[in-house]
C-alpha cells in the first residue's frame, strides 16, 4: 500500500516496542516526546514549540491509544489513528502560525478488566484535573483505518449528570459536528459506539468526544438500526491486519485533522 510508509509494517510486528517507535519517529522530525508515567501506563506527550500556541484560544487535546489487544496486529485498532497523528504532527511542525494542538498517545486503552477506571486515560484525566486542565477540547481518534464515513460517537448521559457538564459537552459535540461537516464532504454520522479513551475523561467530568471510521453500508446499519458493524468483528483478532486497511480512510482522517488544526475557539 503506497499510502503507508514501509516502516508502518514494523509498527505492526508482534515484537515492536511501540512506544520507542513513536518516540523515534517524532525525534526524527524534530519533536521531543516525553513519557508521562501514570499508574503503570506510559503515555507519550508530543511537545510542540511554544510559539505555536496562543492562550486566547482553547487547547485542543487530541488522543489516540497506541497499545493493542494481545495477539492482534492492531492495524486498525489503533495503529491507523497513531499513524495519522504522527503524519499530522509532521505537518503541524512545518505549519506557520499557531495551532493550539496537544497530542497525547495513550497507553492502557485495551485494559480487559477493571472497567473504565483501569484504562490509562482515566488516570491521565485525573492528572488533568489536578493540573487544572479541565477546559481543553478533547478529541479521541480510534480505529480510523477502514471505510469512508467518519462516525461521531453518540453519548447519552443519565439525569444525575450535572447540567453544567451537559452544556459543555454539547458545545464540544457541536464543534465536532461542524468539524466533520467541513472536512468530510457532508458524509458522516452520529451513532452509538463503544467508548474509547473518551470514557476516562468523561468519568472525571471532562467533556471528550470520539471519532471512528466505517464503510458506508456499515455506518448506515449502525446509524439506522444499531447493527453491529463487520469492521468491529475484526478488532482484537489476527484479521485486524495491514491488508484490512483502506487508503481513502487515511485521506479522510488527514482532512479532519487539518481542519481541526484550523479550529479556533475562544478560551473562557
Amino acid at each position: 500500500m503506497p499510502f503507508l510508509y514501509f516502516d508502518f509494517r514494523k509498527f505492526l510486528e508482534p515484537d515492536c516496542d511501540r512506544a520507542a517507535f513513536i518516540k523515534s519517529y517524532l525525534n526524527r522530525i524534530g519533536l521531543n516526546c516525553p513519557v508521562i508515567p501514570i499508574d503503570g501506563k506510559n503515555h507519550l506527550y508530543v511537545s510542540f514549540p511554544k510559539k505555536q500556541y496562543n492562550p486566547m484560544f482553547k487547547i485542543k487535546t487530541v488522543i489516540a491509544h497506541y497499545d493493542r489487544y494481545p495477539g492482534s496486529p492492531g492495524a486498525n485498532d489503533n495503529s491507523s489513528s497513531v499513524y495519522s497523528l504522527l503524519k499530522w504532527a509532521e505537518r503541524l511542525v512545518q505549519r506557520p502560525g499557531i495551532h493550539n494542538v496537544r497530542i497525547i498517545f495513550t497507553d492502557g486503552e485495551e485494559a480487559t478488566s477493571g472497567g473504565v477506571a483501569a484504562q490509562g486515560a482515566f488516570g491521565l484525566a485525573q492528572a488533568f484535573k489536578k493540573l487544572g486542565l479541565t477546559k481543553d477540547d478533547v478529541f479521541v481518534f480510534d480505529c480510523m483505518g477502514r471505510g469512508d464515513v467518519p462516525v461521531l460517537a453518540e453519548a447519552n448521559f443519565p439525569q444525575t449528570v450535572p447540567q453544567a457538564f451537559i452544556r459543555e459537552f454539547n458545545e464540544l459535540e457541536n464543534r465536532a459536528e461542524n468539524l466533520l461537516k467541513k472536512s468530510a464532504n457532508g458524509k458522516w454520522v452520529r451513532a452509538p459506539c463503544n467508548f474509547s479513551d473518551n470514557a476516562g475523561f468523561i468519568a472525571n467530568g471532562i467533556p471528550a468526544v470520539a471519532f471512528t471510521m466505517l464503510p458506508s453500508d456499515e455506518a448506515e446499519g449502525l446509524f439506522r438500526f444499531e447493527r453491529h458493524p463487520h469492521s468491529w468483528d475484526l478488532l482484537h483478532t489476527p484479521d485486524d491486519n495491514f491488508e484490512s486497511l483502506e487508503e481513502e480512510s487515511f485521506e479522510i482522517t488527514a482532512a479532519i485533522l487539518d481542519e481541526l488544526a484550523d479550529l479556533r475557539t475562544l478560551a473562557k
